[in-house]
């Protein structure tokens, strides 16, 4: 078992390097060229696409000619790759599903007692980093919007101290920790380059992706369209963010049974067998050895996630 598995990691190693070596990381020169051409370009763009700001690169992904990867796909990973937090452009990021889809293959031809199935696994392997971005744009969304309430505050005292609005924000990112004070920098960046303070925000928004920005960038715009006290507005937002946080907290608290019993009901199956099979191997091992028993094994594996995500869509109420 050790040796396959050995075998398998050298193997799927391998495949990776091959991936890389096919298509090609993109070079310095393309790199700085695409920025510099984002740079020159971006009050027009935020112009011709509907005031939208964005300084990364919209091209399909191409071997040879041929597309791999359409540019509205393209787009749509480079921003989840930055609501994730992640640096990888979307070659990269193509290149790290397609070596996991290789190394997955490899480790179930290896291990399984059917080669052929183990290709059948590759797939899990594409779809497993795509859920592993998503976990971590779920994971940033969080810190940020946890972050959110101090930044009001802070921007809110700097306005009533005589900032301006740009340099209350300014303020308020350099004491702030990341992820979020990495968003303002991306904000005034985009504002240094030319862009309005409505398209920065605007960007802000869509590379965030939270409920609760949209709240506190929407009543900024309407604040700068209609006027008004600004640092008013601010406390006020502030405080329905923090009665939407206490009644957040409030649900999960009254939903943590159902939410345990939903962990325990899961894991009763995984547990049972494991006492099973160390009760009666012989017994147990036909799941895995008949083609009857692997059949039940994968249906029973796929109720379970089945049974797992409806029970965490049942007490996952939004605020």
């Amino acid at each position: 078992m050790e040796l396959a598995l050995l075998t398998s990691l050298a193997a799927g190693a391998f495949a990776a390097t091959t991936v890389l070596w096919l298509l090609g990381p993109a070079g310095v020169p393309e790199q700085a060229a695409a920025r510099l051409h984002g740079l020159r370009d971006t009050k027009a763009d935020a112009q011709d696409t509907g005031n939208e700001i964005s300084l990364r690169r919209r091209a399909a992904v191409q071997l040879a000619g041929i597309t791999l990867v359409s540019s509205n796909i393209s787009a749509n990973w480079t921003l989840d790759l930055e609501r994730a937090g992640l640096t990888l452009n979307p070659k990269e990021y193509l290149i790290l599903r397609l070596a996991a889809a290789a190394f997955v293959a490899l480790v179930g031809m290896m291990l399984l007692p059917i080669p052929l199935l183990g290709i059948a696994l590759a797939p899990l392997g594409y779809l497993a980093v795509g859920f592993w971005v998503s976990q971590r744009i779920s994971s940033r969304k969080r810190k940020l919007e946890h972050q959110l309430v101090e930044l009001i505050s802070m921007v809110s005292s700097g306005l009533r101290a005589g900032f301006g609005f740009v340099q209350a924000i300014e303020s308020a990112g350099t004491q702030m920790p990341e992820p979020i004070s990495l968003e303002i920098r991306r904000t005034l960046r985009d504002i240094a380059v030319g862009a309005s303070i409505e398209d920065a925000l605007e960007a802000l928004n869509r590379r965030v992706g939270s409920p609760d920005f949209d709240i506190v960038i929407t009543a900024i715009l309407i604040q700068r369209s209609v006027g008004g006290n600004l640092a008013e507005i601010l406390d006020n937002v502030a405080h329905t963010m923090r009665e939407r946080e206490r009644i957040r907290g409030e649900i999960q608290t009254l939903t943590s049974q159902q939410r345990l019993t939903g962990y325990v009901i899961g894991g009763i199956p995984p547990v049972l067998f494991v006492i099973f099979y160390m009760m009666n191997p012989e017994f147990a091992s036909l799941l895995f050895t008949e083609s009857l028993g692997r059949v039940m094994l994968g249906a029973a594996v796929g109720m379970e996630v089945v049974g797992f995500l409806v029970i965490r869509r049942i007490v996952n109420i939004e605020v």
